[in-house]
């Protein structure tokens, strides 16, 4: 748990960085101090709620870059863009590796892209930013999230893999000792066998007439402990043979025996399963013999409802220096699985502990067995992994086809040729000129207008990627009279 929150603060704090180094740098559009704080404040609180509220640290995560972009879009784009980028991705990459449904983390990302596009299409930008918004979100937002949710996936297929083989492990442990119990009961059937025979013969040597009195007491000696022997092993394997039929103890009984402060609530007037009987016993006994080395002077409460919902539960006491080996909760655990009930036990909210069971009326086959759920998982970690391709495959490609074809776009439908530049004449009417419909941009970086004016930018030739694509058609307006018009030559470098 510390290891995580260590883990989020580096994030935080390497993700800070490229915030502050935008305060610092030359640029246009550089962050304020307070900016930066404001920021870093967001990002912090972003990383704290992710793992809980993955929605809310992705839309804080997704508002904060936003804001940057979209106030500095007419100064510095690229400052707007890059100087939450990181924080962005990571923070995209956290929620969908915590979000356990994946639909309020999808909501939260196409209402960001919503209203981000909205935004700049009626106050920042226009077309061009909101194209610049659209391809952010995805490179920074979408694709980062689904790489999270394939992460997550696949962690579920590892776990469920580490169960599917503690199973089989305690599978073969089972069996083991099963075979060892079959072949000691074959190996009782056998010396017990010879045991009686040795008796037998014993005795019967025992009553030789040509015995003397000494020799009558040896052999009935060694009678006595053959038939001793024999008894012993028939008290052994009583025990490693127990029968199902046999009688089971009360739970009155088991909490009787126990030793403890125990509240007792048996709401269960009817009879129960043998092999149920047995289970909820055996969870009994298993959870108050925990109390005992835990928690040996803590007041418990045990409760079983009519529908045989199983409670134990202990109130908070000194911690004591008893060490278990950790497999008492697991083989509970297991032994409730193969009833077809289920099992969970925890600490309290108090500082105590809690055991509780849900065990059916009959004795059934778990309904969703780990090989059963690996199988589910490997599918849904393939259906992840084709998800994360196909949404990374869409968002490069529509960035790859989408961005260059706009540029085309914006830059063929506002071309004003050299032609209808030379004919525009100075003080002519603004709907007299041959003008295109569309403008290449509003206010270009570096290009000052003259006072009192508004000025028009458009594209001087319809190839937006040679070396003469930044180049632009001035022409500035007053009182809707052309009053100056100017070729720009702004060479990229």
């Amino acid at each position: 748990m510390m290891g995580a929150v260590w883990l989020r603060l580096v994030l935080w704090a390497g993700s800070g960085l490229l915030v502050v180094a935008a305060a610092v740098t030359s640029r246009p559009g550089r962050l304020a101090v307070w900016e930066v704080l404001l920021y870093l404040v967001i990002l912090a609180a972003a990383f704290l709620v992710v793992p809980r509220r993955p929605a809310v640290g992705l839309g804080l995560g997704l508002g904060a870059w936003l804001l940057c972009y979209l106030l500095r879009v007419e100064f510095d784009s690229a400052t707007g863009v890059l100087a939450l980028a990181p924080a962005l991705a990571v923070l995209s990459f956290l929620a969908g590796r915590h979000a356990p449904d994946p639909r309020p983390t999808a909501i939260t990302l196409t209402l960001a892209e919503f209203a981000g596009v909205v935004v700049a299409l009626t106050e920042r930008g226009g077309s061009d930013t909101a194209l610049a918004v659209t391809s952010g979100i995805g490179v920074l937002g979408v694709v980062p999230w689904a790489i999270g949710r394939f992460r997550r996936r696949y962690v579920e297929l590892q776990d469920v893999g580490w169960e599917h083989a503690a199973l089989l492990e305690r599978s073969v442990e089972n069996a083991r000792d099963a075979e060892r119990a079959r072949l000691a009961g074959e190996m009782h059937d056998l010396v017990g066998h010879e045991l009686a025979r040795a008796a037998l013969l014993t005795g019967a040597l025992e009553l030789e007439p040509t015995l003397t009195t000494g020799q009558r007491e040896a052999a009935k000696t060694a009678r006595a402990s053959v038939t001793a022997a024999a008894e012993r092993l028939a008290d052994v394997m009583q025990v490693l043979r127990a029968d199902e039929d046999e009688p089971v103890a009360t739970l009155e009984e088991v909490v009787a025996r126990s030793g403890l402060d125990v509240e007792l609530t048996n709401h269960r007037k009817t009879a129960i399963d043998g092999i149920i009987a047995r289970t909820v016993h055996r969870v009994t006994a298993e959870a108050l013999t925990n109390v005992i080395k835990h928690a040996p002077r803590a007041h418990v409460t045990v409760t079983l409802t009519a529908n045989l919902e199983l409670r134990i539960t202990n109130g908070p006491a000194p911690r004591t220096h008893a060490v278990g080996s950790g497999k008492g909760l697991v083989g509970l655990a297991e032994r409730v699985a193969l009833v077809g009930g289920w099992f969970e036990a925890a600490p309290s909210d108090d500082g105590g502990f809690e055991v509780r069971a849900k065990l059916p009326e009959r004795p059934r086959a778990s309904t969703t067995p780990t090989h059963v759920r690996r199988e589910r998982t490997a599918e849904e970690i393939r259906k992840s992994a084709r998800r994360t391709v196909l949404i990374t495959s869409v968002v490069c490609a529509g960035i790859a086809v989408g961005v260059p074809g706009y540029m085309v776009f914006d830059a063929v439908t506002s071309v004003l040729t050299p032609q209808q530049f030379e004919r525009a004449q100075l003080g002519q009417d603004d709907d007299s000129l041959d003008l295109p419909l569309r403008t290449r941009v509003d206010n270009p970086l570096g290009v000052t207008a003259p006072p009192n004016t508004e000025c028009r930018y458009y594209s001087t030739h319809p190839n937006p990627f040679d070396g003469d694509r930044h180049d632009l058609h001035q022409l500035c307006f007053r009182d809707d009279r052309l009053v100056s018009k100017q070729w720009l030559v702004r060479r990229s470098g």
